[in-house]
């Protein structure tokens, strides 16, 4: 999900982060297609220039998949809106697929290059308790641990002749029925396991921390703070 670590921009996190909130912003402001295919160019560039996995086969599948879901809001905008003519219908449609691209494609930029320690060590840093924090870092970590439980438990569902694979409604009410319960009581076991070794260290006994790794914080990542705030500031009013 998020980079692996020596997956770097150049910039800290809480830059990084502004960035994203920026184009998200310039996303949803857009009221062209021209301007939003505009934000689409540069956010690829971007991609390019950052290093990010444009080319891994993961993210081709994950891409095909984000296209076809924008193909399918711009046809629905064009077949299914009533009142406004053809053009307006498809101008519409496409500004609707556009605007759902570009904030993709930001957030894939952000946890491409972004690793989720150097971003909470980053946010701790910058003022926010480290108990919140820890949890932020906790809910990214159990993310690929949720992900390999469900396909382990799939396999062994299928295994004993429950039809998990086939694309029918039975295999979706059989997938919801017999794989989310075990994997929820494997995930309650993980979180109290984390818990009780918490408890143990004495988590949360003093009000602030120590870092072991500290992030560093500067006049560029200034620079890029300032300059997506105004950007921002720039398309809410200006857009």
């Amino acid at each position: 999900m998020f980079a692996q670590p020596g997956t770097r921009m150049g910039l800290s996190p809480i830059a990084r982060l502004a960035m994203l909130v920026s184009a998200c912003v310039v996303a949803f402001r857009a009221r062209t297609p021209l301007q939003a295919t505009a934000l689409c160019c540069v956010i690829l560039l971007v991609h390019v220039t950052a290093g990010a996995p444009l080319r891994r086969k993961s993210f081709c599948r994950r891409l095909r998949g984000i296209f076809l879901f924008a193909a399918v809001l711009f046809v629905s905008q064009v077949l299914l809106a009533r009142g406004p003519a053809l053009a307006e219908r498809v101008a519409a449609g496409a500004l609707m697929a556009l605007r759902f691209l570009n904030v993709v494609l930001a957030s894939h930029l952000f946890v491409s290059t972004t690793e989720p320690e150097l971003l909470a060590y980053a946010l701790m840093q910058a003022g926010l308790p480290y108990r919140y924090g820890f949890a932020f870092l906790a809910a990214m970590r159990f993310v690929p641990y949720f992900r390999d439980q469900a396909q382990t438990v799939r396999h062994a569902q299928m295994a004993r002749g429950i039809e998990l694979d086939r694309p029918t409604l039975k295999s979706v009410f059989l997938a919801a029925r017999y794989t989310f319960i075990p994997v929820v009581v494997s995930a309650l076991g993980r979180v109290e396991s984390l818990a009780i070794s918490m408890e143990g260290r004495c988590f949360g006994l003093y009000p602030v921390r120590t870092f072991h790794r500290r992030i560093p914080f500067g006049w560029a990542d200034v620079l890029a703070i300032a300059a997506s705030a105004a950007v921002a500031t720039l398309a809410l009013a200006a857009m």
